[in-house]
């Protein structure tokens, strides 16, 4: 896949100067970073990105680093066989095939262990027929680029993707830069246990969105006066949204041999199986 060297730069250097103060031409190099998306030569090769790792089904075409056709949807049920009709569907539209595609993003979880093995089961053979790359994206950090688009450095972003037995799975993420973000480590809270951890964040701004009942919302609000609580269509999974995030990790491949589509696997995550935190941003380093 055609994908420009910026995204060498190292995002946790620029976070660290967004957040210290300490280089301001480090924190400039985030802003370069964020600019490199505008860039027409930054690559034009098809992305196909897919997510099915909730009751949310999505997927996105992307022509380079812009999005030519996407479908969300509420899944009733496993969705791997209409991924792939959707995904012939949108590139036909577009005068394409599947054949065309030159890279795979699929969300990988946490989520419904059907709805993330069927969308990865589709991500791995597309990747294997077709000789393509294939990234795995968490989903909890994909919402949080979405719910945080528009954010600012200190801002605290809240995904909620449900965990189903009156459980959810929550991935706290603070925005250090120009869509640049440090993951906290996601857990598996309850709706009592969601409502402390926001109450208890020192952050000025605080956006929880993605899979919330009415209820939970109404309980959000009382429990931190302030808090925004993203309405349904923002928190509404959009698979563009990891086909950008695979477009970071991509950017981090170049010169590098790409791993096997098996390699890349499910998260499922519980009560008593944490995931540990991890660094996000434009500049493509993960």
């Amino acid at each position: 896949m055609s994908i420009s060297p910026d995204g060498l730069s190292n995002p946790e250097l620029a976070a660290g100067a967004v957040d210290l103060g300490v280089d301001a031409s480090v924190a400039e190099s985030i802003r370069e970073c964020s600019s490199a998306w505008w860039d027409a030569e930054a690559g034009t090769d098809l992305l196909l990105a897919i997510d099915s790792s909730s009751r949310t089904g999505s997927l996105a075409v992307l022509r380079g680093q812009f999005v030519l056709a996407e479908a969300s949807w509420t899944a009733t049920g496993p969705g791997g066989a209409l991924h792939l009709g959707f995904a012939e569907l949108l590139l036909q539209n577009h005068g394409y095939r599947l054949a065309d595609l030159r890279a795979i993003a699929v969300a990988v979880g946490p989520g419904s262990f059907t709805g993330i093995r069927a969308g990865l089961s589709l991500g791995q053979g597309l990747a294997s027929a077709l000789d393509v790359p294939i990234v795995g994206v968490s989903t909890l950090e994909a919402l949080a680029w979405q719910l945080g688009s528009t954010s600012r450095p200190g801002d605290l972003i809240c995904a909620v993707v449900g965990a189903g037995r009156g459980l959810v799975h929550l991935g706290m993420s603070e925005v250090v830069g120009s869509g640049s973000f440090v993951h906290r480590s996601p857990a598996t809270v309850t709706a009592d246990e969601l409502c402390v951890s926001v109450a208890a964040t020192p952050n000025q701004c605080v956006v929880v969105g993605g899979e919330i009942e009415q209820d939970l919302a109404c309980q959000l609000m009382k429990s931190r006066p302030g808090v925004t609580i993203a309405n349904p269509v923002t928190g509404q999974r959009r698979a563009a949204y990891v086909g950008m995030s695979g477009l970071v990790s991509l950017r981090s491949r170049v010169g590098t041999e790409n791993p096997l589509p098996e390699t890349v696997q499910p998260v499922y995550l519980n009560r008593e199986n944490p995931v540990r935190g991890s660094m996000s941003g434009w500049s493509g380093e993960r």
